[in-house]
């Protein structure tokens, strides 16, 4: 639990120093939700991943996986559309930049979560 938390942390401190740099080099614009979207993903995440690593009836682990996935995508539609109305200018940097990390962050929760579950 604590070495994803860890590995968690610098995933993504380096995907806000890789966008800042970018930014730097004016490369991409950044994202006015920049902050907000990388702390919500990241907290969400962690949590996410300690409820299902906690989980200890491997026969009810898929079915809470897919509940949480479905919470997830739901919860992270309304931010997004929330981002969107907010800044409809920077609407295209806000969301490519959270499906990126998004993305990001789900190959790593689900190759932590493999290890855990190869072992039921």
């Amino acid at each position: 639990m604590t070495r994803f938390v860890l590995v968690l942390l610098i995933t993504a401190a380096a995907i806000a120093g890789a966008t800042l740099l970018a930014w730097q080099r004016q490369w991409l614009p950044l994202p006015s939700f920049f902050y907000q979207t990388l702390i919500l993903l990241a907290f969400s995440t962690a949590l996410i991943y300690r409820y299902l690593y906690k989980a200890d009836k491997s026969e009810y682990f898929v079915q809470l996986y897919l509940l949480t996935m479905t919470v997830k995508l739901l919860t992270y539609g309304v931010y997004n559309v929330f981002v969107v109305l907010q800044d409809k200018a920077g609407a295209t940097a806000n969301v490519v930049f959270f499906m990126t990390v998004y993305a990001i962050f789900t190959v790593l929760e689900i190759s932590f979560l493999y290890r855990r579950i190869s072992r039921f």
